[in-house]
């Protein structure tokens, strides 16, 4: 590719720019410049969520040199989560912190992948909504499949048997709108699920629009069908833009993420995010819980469409007489020992890069909500 003009030069430079200004003004130009952007610029960690669903043990994963350099990742404690066994997920020790593992093989004997690979602050926030067996869970915007991984694992209180394959009642419904997206989330969570679950209804892939105001009654289960639901929304995906800036600069390059970002896109992705909350409200059940999650940096696409929807939620009572209000219950995370992995926002929690701990996970901010009667 030819290199860049005179004019092309300051455009770049002026989107880059831009885009610092911004998130200096949001997180102060020092932690900015000297610690926040260059850990979003570092390589993306992953961690490994091994898969209940096969009968492979490590062994058959990594090699015993890998094995004694494996950590088991300890996630917070909720109270909610009583009895339920939590995700087996590995992060290399400190010596191999930026190790890349390896891609999942399928098991010899189930023909399942072993496990999937994901940056530790998703596993951290299935985690937090931590779905019980026999409960019915809706991821969704789910492509491309990691996250209802991690829920599927919840689903079954014990290691998966093929004289008992059912997942007692509950369900796992994964919801993607993109065409192409879906095809791919479905053929993920067909490699990595038992044949049997998409059989007998348990698991589906759904093809909604969860912004449209009435996608929450098209769903299998309907209004206040499901017990959790999990909203990864789609977001401006700052470390995204970061990376691909990075690389297109060292090829005398101007990325295409860059030079079409604007510092107000973040308010109209939020009014996309406030609609997909109103959906993940409108489908659980009085009693039940939303975890709303995004990997932007921005506050208007985070607190901002928690807010957003503490007012569409009022205005839609008195317009429509609707019973149901949501409570923020991040703030009830804090005993958990969640700060060892996140910053706390006005109503969640910021996982960040730079983090203290040294964890290099993230960014992801999410927050947990509570569906009540009102």
């Amino acid at each position: 590719m030819s290199a860049l003009t005179k004019t092309q030069k300051k455009l770049a430079q002026a989107a880059e720019d831009s885009f610092n200004r911004t998130y200096a003004e949001q997180f102060g130009e020092e932690k900015w410049q000297q610690s926040l952007y260059p850990a979003l610029k570092a390589p993306t960690r992953y961690a490994a969520l091994a898969n209940r669903f096969t009968v492979a043990d490590l062994d058959t994963i990594f090699s015993q040199e890998q094995l004694a350099k494996l950590q088991t990742i300890a996630f917070p404690t909720v109270s909610d989560l009583a009895g339920s066994k939590p995700l087996l997920s590995y992060q290399w020790d400190v010596s191999e912190a930026d190790t890349v593992f390896p891609q999942p093989q399928p098991d010899a004997s189930s023909g399942l992948l072993t496990h999937w690979n994901l940056d530790a602050a998703s596993l951290l926030a299935v985690s937090i909504l931590g779905p019980k067996p026999g409960e019915k869970v809706l991821d969704l915007c789910a492509a491309p499949g990691g996250k209802s991984v991690a829920l599927s694992q919840f689903l079954r209180g014990d290691a998966y048997n093929k004289a008992s394959p059912s997942l007692g009642g509950g369900c796992l419904h994964s919801n993607e709108v993109n065409t192409r997206r879906n095809k791919r989330l479905a053929s993920n969570l067909q490699d990595c699920l038992p044949e049997v679950f998409f059989k007998t209804g348990e698991v589906k892939v759904l093809k909604l629009d969860g912004a449209e105001p009435s996608s929450a009654q098209t769903l299998p289960l309907g209004l206040g069908g499901y017990d959790k639901v999990l909203l990864d929304a789609p977001c401006s995906s700052e470390r995204h833009v970061i990376h691909a800036h990075a690389k297109a600069k060292q090829g005398g390059r101007a990325a295409d993420e860059m030079m079409s970002w604007r510092s107000g896109q973040s308010k109209k992705m939020a009014k996309i995010q406030v609609a997909l909350l109103m959906t993940a409200l409108k489908a659980v059940r009085i009693g039940g819980r939303v975890l709303y999650a995004t990997c932007s940096l921005s506050s208007d696409e985070n607190d901002g469409v928690v807010e957003k929807a503490m007012e569409l939620a009022q205005k839609e009572r008195k317009k429509f007489g609707m019973k149901w209000d949501f409570a923020v219950r991040s703030g009830e995370l804090g005993a958990s020992g969640l700060e060892a992995w996140a910053e706390q926002t006005k109503y969640g929690w910021l996982v960040l890069p730079d983090h203290p701990s040294g964890g290099k996970w993230g960014p992801l901010f999410f927050a947990l909500l509570e569906k009540i009667g009102t």
